[in-house]
């Protein structure tokens, strides 16, 4: 691709960053300098997600919709990287034009090498996207222990089918980050995610996300109920990380393949994907830069 045609996609169709399908050299950072070390120290709220780690392993499940989970995990990932988060993506959807590689295929590049796909954000760190069926689960562990310049923290975000099975079978520790409409059957399975999860590692965080409230009050006196269930039955406390719409913006990010977060034109569903990642960030109470910071 020349250089003058890339530029201009660039510009064009994602505006707030320049997208790249060249590999780049990162430096190295050393010790003690990545992002939120000097609030790492900090314990957070035990009712929230459990201290960072050095591979932060989150599961991203949406009972209601496969395709509307691989949108989130791949928009949610993205403003990871866009807070300085090294990021990596692994898709066990395995489902055709559902999964995150159908909502990224117009910014991510295949690498023959390492036979997965790369999303390059200009100022920013790669992220690779590993897309396989659920049997790719077996591979987390040995993937996420491969060799790594980068000394901080990772984030390494699963795009989960829903199956109980897997959960409780899963080869590494998570935590999870749960899709609900508020329809009653999909907050049913998110609770019974919910208790898989717990009963597996009883320290595992479980955040909440719901899709399409009328209001951000209803969202709230939902997911109140929901919370109160979940401690009266299971011991647990889940987290709320704030609802999600849905709106025209969000249309065409789905079916022009484009990440929604990486588009200029403010939406509804944009500034609540991005609401979101600042929470979920912030029940970590790890720094949030401002919007602007990776432009």
């Amino acid at each position: 691709m020349d250089e003058k045609s890339r530029l201009g996609r660039g510009l064009k169709d994602v505006s707030r960053f320049y997208l790249s399908d060249s590999p780049r050299e990162e430096p190295r950072e050393e010790p003690g300098e990545e992002p939120g070390e000097e609030v790492r120290g900090k314990e957070p709220d035990r009712r929230d997600l459990p201290r960072p780690r050095q591979c932060r392993v989150i599961r991203v499940i949406c009972p209601a919709s496969a395709l509307m989970g691989a949108f989130f995990t791949a928009n949610f990932s993205l403003e990871l990287a866009r807070h300085r988060h090294r990021t990596a993506v692994f898709d066990l959807s395995g489902r055709d034009g559902e999964g995150v590689e159908a909502v990224l295929r117009d910014v991510a590049h295949p690498d023959p090498a390492s036979g997965c796909l790369w999303v390059r954000l200009y100022g920013l760190h790669d992220i690779p996207v590993h897309c396989s069926g659920p049997d790719g689960e077996a591979e987390l562990p040995e993937r996420l222990n491969e060799p790594d310049d980068h000394q901080g923290d990772r984030w390494a975000v699963v795009n989960t089918p829903f199956c109980l099975d897997s959960l409780a079978k899963s080869p590494v520790d998570f935590d999870a980050l749960l899709l609900s409409t508020l329809d009653e059957a999909s907050l049913l399975q998110c609770y019974a995610c919910t208790r898989v999860i717990v009963q597996r590692a009883q320290q595992a965080g479980v955040s909440l996300v719901l899709v399409e409230p009328a209001s951000g009050e209803h969202a709230r006196g939902v997911f109140a109920r929901f919370s109160a269930f979940a401690k009266e039955r299971l011991g647990v406390s889940v987290g709320y990380l704030g609802h999600l719409l849905r709106d025209e913006a969000m249309e065409r990010s789905l079916s022009g393949h484009r990440p929604l977060v990486l588009g200029f034109e403010p939406s509804p569903a944009r500034e609540s994907l991005a609401a979101v990642s600042r929470a979920f960030l912030e029940q970590l109470r790890l720094p949030v830069p401002g919007d602007g910071c990776a432009q």
